[in-house]
């Protein structure tokens, strides 16, 4: 019955979606990437925000989130009744939501080559004015094993070939743009020269290799803010942030939010200066939290791909403090890449680390073994509330602590609220926040 009703639910949706968007016809700026999607919409947003009325699809990236967020309309708990409460109220939305943005800025998620997860079927749903491809790298790869058709690949051929077909479904966010549109485009991808000669639109780079029309050139920390140094047109400029250590990749969002000023007559200046003055960080995206016992954390437990875990033990490394520990959970949805993708992370981990703690089933078979080998003192734990309960005795003043993991099952923001100094600001700065959350961390009791 569900195989039978969810496509018609979800055509339902898309159509009085579509009907919405044809009341107003906003600018649609859409944002796809394997990692960095949520933090270049919200700096694509403070760029555009002090000259145009904008719409951001909050939490809202997939074939049914999109068509929703664009009538107004949110999940509560995912029921079978709360899905019927939002099916009566779609056409009622569509009726009498007078919202009149003049830009709408959505984040467009794929898990899989097929419909509706997709690109093309998102693309189906919201057509961009303006497409920006941020990256493709192993994330849901799971869903793309059974295109991989020969079984001899060694295992770094399998993610190279696993990397280009994300890359391509992704990137028809560029190559069906029409010749009035324009596409942004991360030219460090391997697959970026594919995807712009099949595109007819305008096409603006961004990157920090070869000659991108908006090059990141460096990154520089200070004890607590990241400067980024940025060319464009053989002129440097600096983008200071305060009050945020955040990782390389970060330079990139910010690259592809002036990228995405240029088109709506937003100039360089102007766009640095409002991420300087209006960026802020999503909850469990490099946040800076002071933990037990005097200690600093850098939670990142809002999701994890092999790259960002890279990307998170690398600011770790110059982030200055007297031990560096991680709690490091499974990386999901990797399919038959799991194994070779959590080896290099523990790779990293044993290069960087004084002390690391894994949790789940893939980080204890992958990584326990290279970090046993490297000497490195490793625990394994059951959970994250286990590996919180070890971590409060062990942590002492001025250790740096990094947690970072996938979200399914793991929830590493437990550990990151039982860890804090101050647990009464968890609401307000951990993610995952709201009874639904509440109740799939009690079931994880």
């Amino acid at each position: 019955m569900k195989v039978f009703l969810t496509p018609l639910f979800l055509n339902y949706l898309r159509t009085i979606a579509r009907l919405q968007l044809k009341k107003h016809r906003p600018i649609i700026i859409g944002i796809t990437g394997s990692a960095g999607k949520t933090s270049a919409m919200a700096a694509c947003a403070v760029v555009l925000k002090p000259k145009y009325k904008v719409k951001i699809s909050y939490k809202a990236n997939s074939e049914s989130g999109i068509p929703l967020d664009i009538l107004g309309l949110h999940p509560t708990n995912y029921s079978i009744i709360d899905w019927l409460r939002l099916a009566l109220l779609a056409p009622i939305k569509l009726i009498t939501n007078q919202d009149q943005p003049e830009i709408y800025l959505v984040e467009m998620g794929i898990d899989s080559p097929l419909p509706p997860k997709n690109m093309t079927y998102l693309l189906s749903i919201i057509p961009p004015d303006v497409g920006i491809f941020l990256n493709a790298a192993l994330s849901h790869t799971q869903n793309f094993d059974s295109l991989v058709k020969n079984k001899n690949l060694s295992a770094s051929e399998r993610e190279k070939h696993l990397t280009k077909l994300i890359a391509l479904e992704k990137g028809k966010i560029i190559t069906t743009l029409p010749k009035s549109a324009t596409g942004i485009i991360n030219t460090d991808d391997e697959q970026s020269a594919e995807i712009i000669q099949k595109s007819q639109a305008t096409i603006l780079t961004f990157g920090s290799m070869g000659h991108p029309i908006v090059k990141v050139t460096g990154v520089e920390y200070g004890r607590d803010k990241t400067r980024f140094l940025i060319k464009y047109q053989a002129k440097t400029y600096q983008l200071n942030l305060k009050n945020m250590i955040l990782p390389v990749h970060f330079g990139h969002s910010f690259a592809a939010a002036i990228c995405c000023g240029f088109t709506q007559g937003i100039s360089i200046n102007q766009a640095i200066r409002h991420i300087e003055q209006d960026f802020s960080l999503e909850p469990g995206r490099s946040s800076i939290i002071e933990g037990v016992n005097h200690s600093q954390m850098i939670d990142s437990s809002y999701n994890a791909s092999p790259q960002t875990m890279i990307d998170m033990l690398e600011l770790l490394s110059k982030i200055q403090g007297k031990r560096k520990l991680a709690l490091l959970g499974d990386m999901r949805e990797l399919g038959d890449s799991a194994m070779s993708a959590h080896v290099r992370v523990a790779k990293k981990a044993a290069q960087v680390c004084d002390q690391v703690h894994l949790v789940g089933p893939l980080m204890a078979e992958h990584a326990l073994p290279i970090l046993q080998k490297a000497k490195i003192k490793v625990t394994c734990h059951d959970s994250a509330r286990q590996a919180a309960d070890v971590l409060k005795d062990q942590l002492l003043p001025n250790d740096v602590l990094l947690i970072k993991g996938s979200q399914n099952t793991l929830l590493l923001e437990i550990a990151v609220q039982q860890l804090m100094a101050h647990p009464e600001q968890a609401e307000q700065l951990l993610c995952r926040r709201g009874p639904y959350w509440d109740k799939q961390r009690r079931m994880l009791i």
